[in-house]
């Protein structure tokens, strides 16, 4: 599993706290969890999970709060922003190379 702290998302309301990303073998996945303040609620942690599949897609981006889905539609603005966080906590993993050119959405 690969860690990482963050900053704010340029432009967006949110700031991510961290990024942690494990290699699942068995369905060739890479797991990927974000946590995140919203500007409203600095005092609340949430999580987005999603996965990256082998080709690059991100699938099932969901935001999560003590272990519910909160339905979240996550704007444009936002994907972009955690896309950018993921690939550059990426950049100095073991994933960075598996990585290279992914997030298609």
């Amino acid at each position: 599993m690969i860690s990482g702290q963050g900053r704010t998302g340029v432009g967006i309301r949110m700031e991510f706290d961290y990024c942690e990303m494990d290699w699942n073998e068995e369905q060739h996945v890479l797991q990927v969890n974000v946590g995140c303040r919203f500007a409203d609620e600095p005092e609340e942690l949430y999580v987005i999970v999603f996965d990256i599949p082998e080709e690059g897609s991100v699938k099932n981006m969901h935001l999560m709060f003590n272990g519910m889905d909160c339905k979240y539609a996550f704007k444009e603005a936002e994907t972009a922003a955690i896309l950018h966080y993921v690939q550059e906590a990426a950049a100095s993993t073991e994933y960075a190379e598996r990585m290279r050119g992914a997030f298609l959405i």
